[in-house]
């Protein structure tokens, strides 16, 4: 693949093209797709009467295949929609990321899913496919108790911009997910979207999300993950620590005037304040 592109809204435009294009390719075959990454932060913060600063965006596109849905139900549509877009999973073993292009630049779908009974970071076959599988990533499966319709406009091969419905992950199966991804995987992005979102959602902040994650479908998810919440809290609870320094770093590459120290003390606000809401520890 070629080098892979800078995060920013460039890239989101591209993520979403190419995520646009899967769905309307699909037709009328609804496929049990709900997307959970970099996509996301945008949708959840974005339509407040001042304006929240611009999230980084994402330079891929990850979306869970929900396995209890679907069942035995046959999702080689999906897997044909992707070849006929130029998809292809490209190295021996890496089902669940597809490489193409969107708009003339390398993009990636990766598709996740998270089955109890099958060890984590497995690999999961898709009915009805030969390649398409996803990775079975503990945490993704939230967004299956909490998602919603989106529209999504993007730009086809052809040229033709449509628009169409997307599953999106809501805000409390989102939390939930990229607080696991956090935990698990650490990754400054993680840090970052994470935060972000506490920061600037649609709700008003951290104790409204706080608020509706403890009064939705997902209520009885928080206090089992008692040890996620430790874990965050500890890695946001002072400037120095990574939590707050990632978020930092990724929220400069989007405005370099702001200042590293303000923004890793909102990052220790936003996470502090969330946390004491759920009233967990």
């Amino acid at each position: 693949m070629d080098t892979e592109p800078e995060r920013g809204p460039a890239a989101r435009r591209r993520s979403e093209a190419a995520l646009v294009a899967l769905v309307h390719e699909l037709g009328d075959f609804d496929p049990p797709l709900i997307v959970l990454g970099g996509l996301v932060p945008d949708i959840l913060t974005r339509g407040q009467d001042i304006p929240v600063p611009k999230h980084l965006g994402t330079t891929d596109v990850d979306v869970l295949i929900d396995f209890q849905v679907a069942a035995d139900r046959n999702l080689g549509p999906i897997e044909d929609a992707l070849e006929r877009l130029g998809f292809s999973t490209r190295q021996a073993g890496m089902h669940w990321r597809w490489l193409g292009r969107a708009c003339g630049v390398p993009i990636k779908l990766e598709f996740l899913c998270e089955l109890e009974d099958q060890p984590a970071e497995h690999v999961v076959l898709a009915s009805g496919c030969k390649q398409l599988g996803a990775l079975n990533l503990r945490g993704t499966g939230y967004v299956r108790e909490d998602w919603r319709i989106e529209k999504m406009t993007g730009d086809l091969p052809d040229g033709r911009t449509v628009t169409v419905g997307v599953r999106v992950a809501g805000l409390s199966g989102y939390l939930l997910a990229k607080a696991t991804a956090v935990r698990e995987r650490g990754a400054q992005k993680d840090y970052y979207d994470f935060a972000y979102v506490l920061i600037y959602n649609g709700l008003g902040g951290p104790a409204q999300a706080a608020g509706a994650l403890k009064e939705g479908k997902l209520m009885n998810r928080i206090e089992p993950m008692r040890t996620v919440w430790r874990e965050l809290s500890d890695r946001f609870g002072a400037p120095e620590r990574v939590g707050p320094k990632a978020y930092a770093a990724q929220a400069l590459l989007v405005d370099p005037m702001e200042d590293d120290l303000r923004l890793r003390q909102d990052a220790i606000a936003a996470v502090s304040e969330f946390i004491e809401a759920l009233g967990v520890l």
